[in-house]
């Protein structure tokens, strides 16, 4: 659209529209049809797009078609050109989670997921598929929160696309009260929250027995489980060597129902025999005949250190 520039005579100055000035004999600028049809044509254009039928007597249909949602849809979801964002597009995208929900029992998510907060809730074991990273865009994050009483498992669509604190794993779990923020990044869907800390390795564990539990402060708890030789003492192996030393420990009975009226047993750590990869400890029997080493007495030794 422009000025009627290329008809002859419309009377343009500077080519724009101008007033007659009787004064100094000018007529003023002529308007064609053409030129107005066009304007016209022009409004009704925008006026039919928003869905609005043209009304001669209404004087607001421009306005209301330009607030109207029908001229300014909402891009798809991962849409990145440079389309004009409406607000629900921004929010979808930037602001508060696009939506929330829950799931009961075994889930697979989509990518119309991504954005969602999603609460896992329930009395059983199950699993919830996460979407296949290789598909979202970089950036997609789709938020879990735990409420089951037993275990959820998070598991990939394909091979190891889950990377809590820097591991790629096919799946992890998530206990009660757990949650978790899945953000696709460089191809793989990255943790985020408490439900990544177990997998850190500050916080490395070996729940077994023998075992081991490492705090982010340094401190590191062990257990093990033996049998006392017959001098009445029992050193057992650590599961993992502590990088400084042991500070300190405790050690008792691992089989308590073989004490009767008559007998019991004292144990103590032996902190000065104990290294950083040797726990010691030692027991004493105490029945009627007096107190006495004995072997094969068995025992349990938690001890810390850093």
């Amino acid at each position: 659209m422009d000025y009627p520039k290329n008809v002859p005579s419309v009377g343009l100055v500077n080519g724009r529209f101008v007033d007659e000035d009787p004064v100094a004999g000018t007529p003023g600028s002529l308007i064609p049809a053409t030129w107005g049809n066009s304007v016209t044509q022009e409004i009704l254009n925008v006026v039919q797009a928003a869905g609005i039928t043209p009304n001669e007597t209404s004087n607001n249909q421009l306005l209301a078609a330009l607030r109207s949602p029908a001229l300014f849809m909402t891009a798809a979801q991962f849409d990145n050109s440079r389309l004009a964002a409406t607000t629900e597009f921004v929010q979808r995208a930037l602001g508060s989670h696009t939506s929330a929900r829950g799931v009961l029992s075994a889930t697979q998510l989509s990518l119309a997921d991504v954005g969602c907060s999603i609460g896992l809730g329930g009395n059983a074991a199950y699993t919830v598929t996460l979407p296949d990273a290789a598909a979202a865009p970089s950036g997609a994050t789709i938020s879990l929160h735990c409420r089951n009483s037993a275990p959820v498992t998070v598991a990939s669509l394909t091979g190891t696309q889950i990377s809590p604190q820097g591991a790629a794993l096919n799946s992890i779990v998530m206990n009660n009260g757990e949650s978790a923020n899945f953000v696709r990044e460089s191809g793989v869907w990255v943790v985020y929250g408490t439900a990544g800390l177990k997998y850190s390795s500050s916080f490395a564990a070996q729940i077994n027995s023998p075992g081991y539990q490492r705090l982010p402060s340094g401190l590191i708890l062990q257990w093990v489980v033996g049998a006392s030789d017959i001098a009445g003492n029992m050193s057992l192996s650590l599961p993992m060597r502590f990088p400084s030393a042991i500070l300190g420990g405790i050690a008792n009975e691992a089989n308590p129902a073989g004490w009767s009226a008559s007998n019991a047993t004292v144990w103590a750590l032996d902190l000065g025999a104990s290294t950083p990869t040797v726990a010691v400890a030692r027991v004493r029997n105490i029945d009627p005949t007096g107190i006495k080493p004995s072997s094969g007495i068995s025992g349990r030794i938690l001890v810390w250190g850093y």
